[in-house]
């Protein structure tokens, strides 16, 4: 009996282990580590390259702070930064590691608090900042980075 309950603890302990594998689903994943041993990011591959799939980054506790698409090495959709709650707190479109498209950031409840259009990772159009009721706070227009109004 002892044997069986033996046996039975090393398959629960390789079950519990196999959740930290290489591969997620038949993806090979590549994960950092604080050096306090917390993991610090892990890279879910999409094929052999080592260069496209999802980059997810954790905080030194654990949680995670953002997600991104890679493609040849560099940024590639959308990007999301997360609270200590796991809430979206700001979203950034990217395309071939610049950012390009409508940055925003939100309240806590997911409302926007600030809209930034971006080309090719300079600011570019008008930009609001909005209060809690969705009414806008401020507007501001850029040119080429620079704010011209």
């Amino acid at each position: 009996m002892k044997q069986l309950s033996l046996l039975l603890s090393f398959f629960l302990f390789l079950s519990l282990t196999g959740c930290d594998s290489p591969s997620l689903m038949g993806k090979e994943v590549k994960k950092e580590y604080f050096t306090g041993g917390q993991i610090r990011s892990e890279f879910i591959m999409d094929d052999d390259t080592g260069k496209n799939g999802l980059l997810k980054t954790y905080g030194y506790d654990g949680k995670i702070t953002s997600t991104v698409n890679m493609r040849n090495g560099v940024k590639d959709g959308m990007q999301t930064w997360f609270d200590a709650r796991g809430r979206p707190i700001r979203e950034a479109p990217y395309i071939n590691g610049r950012i390009h498209g409508t940055l925003k950031e939100l309240y806590e409840n997911g409302d926007t608090m600030v809209t930034i259009p971006f080309e090719n990772g300079l600011k570019q159009g008008v930009a609001h900042a909005y209060n809690k009721d969705g009414s806008v706070h401020k507007q501001v227009v850029y040119k080429n980075g620079r704010i011209v109004n």
